[in-house]
């Protein structure tokens, strides 16, 4: 009788370990990478943003015009204009992923004030614009495109594209299919979705002992399966670093902070390497993910302004080579 009762409680633990296993694999490797995949792509949310909380452009006395217009997809997107006297040009600013323009209005003083407008606005997906997926700038940068078009309708002059985080990645993205663009500042993007995501996981499961149960490899494809599956994408898409080469030796600012953990300083080297001789890379001491500008903002100032001079003087001589050529065709 004992021997029965042995048997039987044996052949009961090898089945829940069995079931547990199971139970296990199906966790790591099914509801994991869905449940990353969905809230990465298909989540709206946003994060609180303390710092910029409840600012708007009349916040620095400046004049804005709240702006309605839409991508190439009809996904419509909102944002403000806000106009500079006898503008040199218009920089449209970009912000970053579950954030919203607000996060970038604290820099349009120091647009303005250069001589330049700016178009602020938000991605699809985020704020008040529409959209069902964040798409990592494979679609974003199409309302970066939009966003071009709209400033060039409201005002002559070159365009700079200026953008953080994701927002930084769809610039670039948006730039290397646009000649015309004069200048990019791309603060904190990452080199491509595939790396990024699998340098988060490694983060994930750094969080927390018993996440080392998740493994970077497969479950990076995974995740990679069902961002492309839930925001109908092509995740290969998402390059930033293969779109900087088509930015053919125009001015570019690559920034970052020196201990971002979420995207390493290194990445803005090999952006700016990318490109040549024109990009430069500015680094500023902190930990902080797209936090350059509050932890350094006299040298982001200074490399910013570098920039937008070295733009509208490019785009002018440019514009008058181009005119001379056209000229001398006739």
């Amino acid at each position: 009788m004992t021997e029965i009762r042995s048997r039987a409680w044996g052949r009961w633990l090898r089945r829940a370990g069995i079931a547990a296993v199971l139970a296990v694999l199906l966790f790591v490797f099914g509801w994991v990478p869905y449940f990353f995949g969905g809230m990465a792509t298909t989540r709206r949310f946003q994060f609180p943003d303390k710092e910029n909380g409840g600012l708007t452009p009349a916040s620095f006395d400046l004049p804005s015009e709240d702006v309605a217009f839409r991508s190439a997809d009809g996904v419509d997107l909102r944002g403000w204009w806000v106009p500079a006297d006898e503008a040199r040009g218009t920089v449209v600013m970009v912000h970053g992923l579950n954030r919203a323009r607000i996060e970038m209005v604290k820099k349009v003083p120091f647009v303005r004030d250069r001589g330049w407008n700016a178009l602020l606005f938000d991605l699809r997906h985020h704020g008040e614009s529409g959209g069902e997926a964040t798409t990592f700038g494979v679609r974003e940068k199409d309302d970066v495109r939009a966003a071009i078009a709209l400033a060039r309708e409201r005002s002559p002059g070159p365009v700079v594209l200026w953008g953080i985080s994701l927002g930084g990645a769809s610039v670039v993205l948006a730039a290397a299919e646009d000649p015309e663009v004069a200048g990019v500042i791309c603060d904190s993007s990452f080199r491509n979705l595939r790396d990024t995501v699998a340098h988060h996981i490694r983060l994930f499961r750094g969080w927390r002992w018993w996440l080392r149960v998740v493994p970077a490899w497969p479950v990076t494809e995974e995740v990679l399966f069902w961002m492309g599956r839930k925001g109908a994408f092509d995740t290969g898409a998402a390059d930033v670093l293969s779109a900087a080469g088509g930015l053919d030796g125009r001015p570019a600012l690559f920034v970052a902070n020196s201990d971002d953990r979420r995207v390493p300083k290194e990445i803005a080297f090999e952006l700016a390497e990318a490109i040549g001789p024109a990009a430069e890379v500015l680094i500023v001491p902190g930990e902080s993910h797209g936090g350059a500008w509050r932890n350094g903002t006299a040298a982001y100032e200074s490399a910013a302004q570098s920039l937008l001079e070295v733009a509208a003087g490019t785009t002018g001589a440019a514009a008058a080579s181009t005119v001379a050529a056209n000229e001398d065709s006739r």
